[in-house]
């Protein structure tokens, strides 16, 4: 049931609109009446109209006045106005206290019940509104643990923008400090996977991890969550290297003692979380990766190059997104394994393929260049001789660089 306040100095006038709004719909209820605008005022905060219908001039506070007290002590209500004035001031003053209607007197019956509908209608829409917004609120507050996980494991892998990163700290209400460390954690040892006892192990030893870091590290500002490589990450606040001494020492004391394992720890402070978490993440998950992780990451690029490199788009990132590490931790892994850049690396595979096929005295140089990726035959000769020293034609024979 909605509400009604009507206010109008005139008895008659009153009579006459309860008894419109009365017949507009079943779901109304004119709840009180005032003859000037102080009454109004004072009927309104006691009854709290979802609709108040107002003449624009009475005794005591006139309906302007009213209306502007009324949207300070009861915002939201629909506020009609019926008014015999038809003025321009009037009109304008209205629409900036944000009144629904302006009606003129004599009422007329029809397109008084039109715009009584239009008012009940933006109430169910407001309230509608106002469930699916509490609805929302409380499953976002259900969820929240999960939400965060989410973005922190989405961010510290790179598949995030700045923008999407600063929106999802505000959104999520992460307070991460800046500078910032990152602790990671991981079991070299795990049970064997696809059995119940290995996966059930395996879980229980993730969460046995969970509290460990949650008890070593400082309650405040410290976010923990897993990668899909089952390692337990920590983001917090900057330590003091002889608190993060301290810190892995006791990680590592009661992880022997709660799952029985000790786990490989590594860590990195970030100066601005924002801009290097990823890479942090890149060079610890690295130096966790069984063997050398670096080579591992390296052999794994330079085996998705010897597949693609016929692609002409192929570039870092693409390598990077197939590796899950970000562009420049790659890129700094292959220049120190390989001596070369990624760009170098793939123009000399792709040099290398081109030369087997100029071993064939009818292969023509601007078909070589396009099977082995290169658009431009020109930019395949200046590629060709940069790294052999010569130019295609000269090279129909010989060894592969």
């Amino acid at each position: 049931m909605w509400k009604v306040l009507i206010a109008d100095d005139e008895p008659k006038i009153r009579r006459g609109l309860r008894s419109l709004v009365s017949r507009c719909r079943d779901d109304l209820e004119v709840v009180a009446e005032a003859e000037d605008g102080e009454e109004a005022y004072a009927r309104a905060l006691e009854r709290e109209p979802d609709i108040l219908i107002i003449d624009v001039r009475m005794p005591l506070k006139d309906g302007l006045a009213l209306i502007e007290e009324l949207n300070a002590a009861l915002p939201g209500r629909i506020v009609i106005i019926v008014s015999g004035h038809d003025e321009f001031e009037y009109a304008k003053a209205a629409v900036k206290l944000h009144v629904f209607e302006y009606v003129l007197k004599p009422v007329d019956a029809e397109g008084f019940k039109a715009v009584i509908e239009r008012a009940v209608a933006e109430l169910e829409a407001r309230r509608d509104s106002g469930k699916y917004a509490v609805w929302a609120r409380e499953q976002l507050e259900r969820n929240l643990p999960v939400l965060r996980e989410r973005f922190l494991r989405d961010w510290i892998t790179g598949t995030l923008s700045r923008t999407e990163i600063l929106e999802g700290l505000a959104f999520l209400g992460i307070e991460l400090a800046s500078p910032a460390a990152l602790i990671a954690a991981r079991f070299a040892e795990r049970g064997p996977a696809g059995t119940a006892g290995g996966d059930r192990g395996r879980k229980l030893a993730l969460v046995a991890m969970r509290t460990v870091l949650a008890e070593a590290l400082p309650p405040e500002g410290t976010y923990i969550f897993e990668d899909d490589t089952e390692t337990v990450l920590a983001l917090t606040p900057a330590l003091r290297e002889d608190e993060l001494s301290a810190a892995v020492e006791a990680i590592e004391r009661r992880a022997g003692e709660q799952v029985y394992q000790i786990p490989s720890i590594s860590t990195r402070s970030i100066p601005d979380p924002v801009e290097g978490a990823c890479d942090a993440y890149d060079e610890v998950r690295g130096e966790l990766a069984d063997g050398d992780g670096c080579e591992a990451f390296v052999v794994l690029a330079r085996n998705y190059i010897d597949k693609h490199y016929w692609n002409p788009g192929l570039c870092l990132e693409d390598a990077a997104a197939e590796l899950q590490i970000s562009p420049g931790y790659l890129s700094r892994l292959m220049k120190r394994e390989t001596g070369f850049s990624f760009v170098e690396y793939l123009n000399r595979i792709r040099v290398r393929k081109a030369t087997l096929l100029l071993s064939d005295p009818a292969a023509k140089a601007f078909e070589v260049a396009e099977r082995v990726g290169y658009k431009s035959q020109h930019y395949f000769s200046r590629a060709y001789k940069k790294v052999t020293g010569s130019a295609p034609t000269d090279r129909r024979k010989g060894a592969a660089p």
